[in-house]
């Protein structure tokens, strides 16, 4: 034991390692540097977005996955000795290119900035480290909100979708009512259901956690596809929840339960269930599955 570790400490590869250390570091100060003065613009437009829920209210959780996915593989990491890579010039090179077309919609200056820093790690760590930490870095892409004119699109085919469902929910309860466009007619209140509440933020939010449970729990290629499709069908099925949550709650005990915070509780409430509903399905079949095989 005591000849290998002194074997280990004159290895020249380990000492020639230890001397490139510090650069790699001054390299990655240098390139976090470079990359948040050239994007602060599109990185301050990303952080109002995120924190202001405007089409990015699940962006807030995204870092802190992102971290929890390399904290996962921090052992194969720390096994990892890291070389230079010079195609990373090539990806850096690309993720500059949105700072030279300032007219471009500042979602993709972020993607340029997720691929620069891709570029970066690829270049001052290599290609073990960058294969491994991937996937975290380009799941910082879901951060960015959709551009505007294909969220708006998008939020009036679901609000379509989740109003008709609500009304055919509480028809089948009884619950009495009358529409035009937007607008429900209740015994008690007048209700619109406006692009906020068509239900897009459930689908985004959804399709994006998809993806990190798809990585954590699903191996196969079309299990994981299988659980990305099942999660527009997942925020569909919520989004008609919480809207019949809302006219049933509103009918039977206030319109009070339509305004802000009671509205904000009811939707959270109804993301989380419906979330915990279909992962512990999802669980639940793959056990089943598991036993059968065995």
């Amino acid at each position: 034991m005591r000849h290998a570790l002194c074997a280990m400490l004159n290895n020249p590869m380990n000492t020639e390692n230890s001397k490139q250390t510090p650069i790699r570091i001054i390299f990655l100060v240098l390139a976090l540097i470079t990359v948040g003065i050239l994007y602060r613009e599109s990185l301050g437009h990303l952080l109002y977005a995120v924190m202001n829920r405007e089409g990015s209210s699940h962006g807030i959780f995204v870092p802190f996955i992102s971290a929890y996915f390399i904290w996962l593989n921090h052992k194969a990491l720390a096994k990892i000795r890291p070389e230079f890579n010079m195609f990373g010039l090539i990806i850096i090179a690309i993720g500059l290119v949105p700072v030279f077309f300032s007219g471009w919609p500042y979602q993709l200056h972020i993607l340029g900035f997720i691929i620069y820093l891709s570029g970066a790690v690829l270049l001052i760590l290599g290609w073990s480290f960058y294969k491994e930490i991937s996937f975290p870095l380009y799941f910082l892409i879901s951060l960015t909100p959709i551009p505007d004119d294909i969220y708006l699109d998008l939020a009036e085919t679901i609000r379509v979708i989740s109003f008709g469902g609500s009304r055919i929910v509480i028809s089948i309860l009884g619950i009495p009512f009358f529409h035009e466009g937007n607008l429900i007619h209740l015994h008690n209140a007048t209700l619109e259901v406006a692009i906020g509440c068509s239900g897009i933020r459930y689908l985004v939010s959804y399709f994006v956690f998809s993806f990190a449970y798809a990585y954590l729990f699903k191996s196969v290629l079309w299990s994981r596809l299988a659980v990305v499709v099942s999660s527009i069908f997942i925020s569909l099925i919520a989004s008609v929840g919480r809207l019949s949550s809302i006219f049933i709650l509103t009918h039977y005990i206030s319109p009070k339960m339509a305004e802000h915070w009671p509205h904000v509780i009811i939707s959270w409430t109804v993301f989380f269930v419906v979330l915990i509903i279909a992962i512990g399905a999802d669980q639940y079949f793959q056990n089943r599955k598991d036993i059968r095989q065995d």
